[in-house]
């Protein structure tokens, strides 16, 4: 006997011996969708007629429905005689009926699972409600509803199904089992986006798994939703698992950060303004440490705070705010929390875009917890105020050389100023610099020595690190030195009176420079910071690594530089602004601008190279530079390259900004676009966005209309991936009207499918246009036709194939998944064939054929085996892993699991492959 199978918790599907069959009209659809949501109950012939045609009905219309039910019979057994009735579709007076079993309909089987998890105990009630809702594919009858009476109905299943989401989540966390239910709870939950109980469970299943973060930017983001289209706040369910979370036990934390930067070995004196910080830390909640440049403000935090860690076991994190740098690139605020919320375990794409809701995350993730703060080089309120942690079980400890009125106003912050070192103090300072006698058989000397540095911290540190470096050399000749200098740093003093010779200072250890340290020292103050690698020095002065390792490594030993982390240099402020004098006063103008430019070029050349083995699909050749300079840093793996970005990102946005500001306009735009691949794979949305901006500025003012175009269009995938579909679409229509002008068909073939991409929806869990995004990747795909693009096409037509899909045409979508495949397969693009087999899987396992699902993922796993490529191989082991799963084959699908468990360091990703290892049904 042939084999119907019924699906209507989703779009309507039916099969007949395991083939999808096509349905006919939409009217003739919504029959039986009707028929099958009443599943094995009369539905009257008015009824139907009612819910085809809800304003008036066709004389006809019971004739159309009759016909309709032969048709949906002829279908289901394509044997039946003419007015024979068949055994689905059965007459009973003035109603159908469907004959359907617990078996045959997806619905009847959910009902009768849900059933059976309410009469059973445990794992299996947890099994068995998993069950049932893995087959809840979407909105019930969601391709058939025609905003009619039948919808109610609909609509009710809906109801159902996530009551028994609710009950299952219950039942799982009632037996520890939080794991199991999780994936079909976070597939779920989303179709009722303002649901407060739903959401209130599935915050709780989160924090269950020690997904605390994830579970309080739920909230964050339901409370937001709730505001903007109900005009409400959060009611006692959401609270009430709001409180929950933070109740968690610190066991659950997701991450515990270590940040703070290593302590001065050679610390001494300020014991006095230690004890009183360590004293007051029990007590209050900020602690200002204020005072003038170079009074130890920094060192003192890092100290004060790793005397204080034993007290905060839930972590410590650390920024330099950069609220003086000499270049002006300070940390805003909203890169500040990035960095802190990184830290406390939020996943990129899971960060919130706004400050303020950046700010509620991170301080939502701090409340009960013991964690200290240290907020190092502070410029004013403005930028401290969202950094602070707001619950009393937190530290912060804030530096600044100003007074921050506004944070003790606010906060009730404790100031700390420290003053210059007293006398004693500064001479026992130099004594422990020096590590010898030397200080005692000079005593007159180290006095002069204190008094000309002011008892500055900064000044000391540098006259006794060169004294360090020359043993031989009398402590009288330094001090000779400092009291013969008659210049000074016009801008350093406080209260007006001038505090140190600071030009002095600096120059009396400048002076003991080779000359490649000395001409080093004084270009690096001309990068735009925050710090340079030893790659990038190298460029800048235009010497060997080699050599430029020996200056770096001249420059840190005399304390005029400083190697923060490995491998990456800083100056202090101060000390670069004498450097900045230096190069000014010394350096030809003309060897200044090419060592700028030289700096420029390294970084356009190495993100190039780096740009090639991006984890994604590489910029167009047309848009690279073509520039040669020595010594570009090159990649040898696409995990190279994105470590390399990771670390120059903030170097490489100031580049682009101010090579903007000084004229190199190419330079400027070429990079941008470079980088482009990289905020996508990182999920940088604001500093994609920022970039791209003056990546279009740099190509206006260049006069390059096809680079305009081309910034235009990666400015609105910034936009586009940041959910901004509205400044995504404006400067896709920007870039159609420039290229428009130039006939630039390859450029206008990209913007048409990226088009298709925001109108789609793509990588958004919001459903899109989608016949008006089939259009624009349909006119795409013929351009990219004619013009010979292979791998444009495939790509145009995997959006066609995603459209027809979500349009109730599965059968077109899978015939354009596959001549995606072969298109790349002809084009020699590994990569986009192996998402073309992943696609056009996801398609098969969706309705339901998993043998030829398992085959697809397997040709996707393997492609990206053979090129290492991790990201698309995880994703592909965990659609195999799924679909043998949905064969019964458990063990193909552990293994399948297990592989993609090994390969993947996504917290998150792992979590939901364990719940599935878990319970493998």
């Amino acid at each position: 006997m042939p084999e119907v199978r019924f699906a209507v918790l989703g779009p309507l599907r039916v099969r007949l011996n395991g083939a999808q069959l096509a349905l006919g009209p939409r009217q003739q659809r919504a029959v039986l969708a009707m028929l099958l949501v009443n599943a094995g109950q009369p539905v009257l012939v008015s009824d139907l007629v009612d819910a085809l045609w809800p304003d008036k009905a066709p004389r006809s219309a019971v004739n159309v429905i009759h016909r309709y039910v032969g048709q949906l019979r002829r279908l289901l057994e394509p044997e039946l005689p003419p007015r024979a009735e068949g055994q689905w579709i059965l007459r009973s007076g003035g109603a159908y009926r469907l004959h359907v079993d617990s078996e045959s309909a997806d619905i009847t089987r959910f009902r009768a699972l849900i059933e059976q998890a309410r009469a059973a105990d445990g794992r299996e009630a947890v099994r068995l409600f998993v069950q049932a809702l893995g087959l809840w594919r979407g909105r019930c009858a969601s391709s058939e509803r025609l905003d009619t009476k039948a919808d109610a109905l609909y609509a009710g299943v809906d109801q159902e199904c996530l009551a028994a989401l609710v009950e299952a989540a219950d039942v799982a966390l009632a037996n520890h089992m939080a794991a199991e239910i999780l994936p079909e709870f976070r597939r779920i939950a989303p179709y009722d986006p303002l649901n407060e109980v739903l959401y209130a469970r599935l915050m709780v299943l989160l924090a269950a798994v020690g997904r605390q973060s994830e579970a309080l930017t739920v909230y964050e983001e339901i409370t937001q939703r709730l505001a903007d289209e109900l005009g409400v706040d959060p009611g006692p369910d959401l609270r009430a698992a709001q409180q929950k979370v933070h109740r968690q036990h610190p066991s659950l934390a997701v991450a515990r950060p270590a940040q703070l930067p290593s302590d001065l070995r050679t610390f001494s004196g300020r014991e006095a303004d230690l004890e009183r910080m360590l004293v007051a830390a029990g007590s209050i909640s900020v602690a200002l440490i204020e005072g003038m440049a170079g009074v130890g403000k920094t060192t003192m935090a890092i100290r004060l705070a790793h005397e204080l860690a034993p007290r905060f076991p839930d972590g410590q994190l650390f920024v330099n705010l950069r609220g003086f740098d000499p270049g002006g690139v300070t940390t805003a605020p909203e890169e500040a929390l990035r960095h802190f919320l990184y830290a406390l375990g939020v996943p990129g794409n899971r960060i919130p875009q706004r400050l303020d809701d950046m700010a509620a995350l991170y301080r939502s993730l701090l409340r009960g917890k013991r964690i200290l703060v240290v907020l190092d080089n502070a410029r004013d309120g403005a930028q401290v105020m969202p950094l602070l942690p707001g619950s009393a079980t937190c530290l912060t400890v804030v530096t600044s050389r100003n007074r921050l009125t506004s944070v003790i106003a606010q906060v009730g912050a404790n100031p700390f100023i420290l003053e210059p070192m007293p006398a004693e103090e500064a001479r026992a300072m130099v004594a422990a610099r020096l590590g010898d006698d030397r200080g005692e058989l000079e005593p007159r000397a180290v006095d002069q020595i204190v008094t000309m540095c002011a008892r500055l911290p900064l000044a000391l540190a540098i006259i006794g690190a060169r004294a360090a470096m020359h043993p031989g050399l009398p402590l009288s000749t330094i001090a000779r030195e400092l009291t013969g200098a008659s210049a000074s740093l016009d801008a350093f003093s406080r209260d007006g009176d001038a505090a140190v010779d600071l030009r002095a200072v600096f120059g009396a250890s400048y002076r003991t420079l080779s000359a490649d340290a000395a001409r080093m020292f004084r270009l690096l103050a001309l990068h735009w910071g925050p710090d340079v690698s030893v790659a990038a020095s190298a460029s800048m002065a235009g010497m060997t690594p080699s050599s430029t390792r020996d200056a770096l490594s001249e420059l840190t030993k005399t304390r005029l530089l400083t190697e923060h982390v490995p491998g990456r240099f800083e100056f202090h402020d101060l000390v670069r602004v004498y450097a900045m004098e230096l190069s000014h006063e010394m350096d030809d103008p003309a060897d200044r601008d090419a060592a700028v430019r030289r700096m420029v070029d390294h970084y356009l050349v190495s993100c190039t190279n780096m740009s090639t083995m991006a984890p994604l699909w590489p910029i167009a050749d047309v848009f690279l530079t073509n520039t040669r300079v020595d010594g570009p840093e090159t990649p040898t793996s696409t995990a190279d390259a994105t470590k390399w970005f990771a670390t120059e990102r903030h170097v490489l946005e100031n580049v682009v900004k101010n090579a903007l500001e000084v004229g190199f306009y190419e330079q400027a735009w070429r990079l941008a676009l470079a980088m482009l691949l990289f905020f996508q794979s990182q999920g940088r949305f604001p500093s994609w966005v920022a970039t791209l901006h003056a990546g279009l500025e740099a190509a206006k003012a260049a006069g390059d209309v096809a680079a305009e175009a081309r910034t235009a269009r990666g400015l609105a995938g910034g936009y586009h991936h940041a959910g901004d579909s509205e400044n995504a679409l404006r400067y896709l229509k920007l870039a159609a009207d420039l290229i428009e002008d130039l006939g630039g068909t390859t450029e206008k073939a990209h913007i048409l499918r990226n088009m298709g991409d925001v109108l789609s929806g793509l990588g958004h869990a919001t459903s899109g246009d989608y016949p008006k995004a089939y259009a624009f990747y349909e006119k795409a795909a013929e351009l990219y036709l004619e013009l010979d693009e292979p791998r444009g096409l495939a790509n145009a037509r995997l959006g066609m194939g995603t459209c027809l899909y979500r349009m109730g045409a599965p059968e077109r979508a899978f015939a354009l998944q596959w001549e995606a495949i072969e298109t790349c397969k002809v084009a020699q693009d590994i990569v986009g064939e192996s998402v073309a087999w992943a696609q056009a899987a996801d398609g098969r396992h969706e309705v339901g054929d998993y043998t030829t699902a398992v085959s697809y993922y397997g040709h996707a796993a393997e492609i990206c085996r053979s090129t290492n490529h991790d990201m698309g191989l995880v994703r592909s082991l965990r659609g195999l892993g799924d679909a043998y799963a949905a064969l019964g084959d458990r063990d193909s699908a552990r293994a399948a699991w297990e592989e993609a468990l090994s390969r993947t360091d996504d917290r998150f990703l792992s979590v939901e492959i364990q719940a599935r290892l878990a319970n493998p049904q």
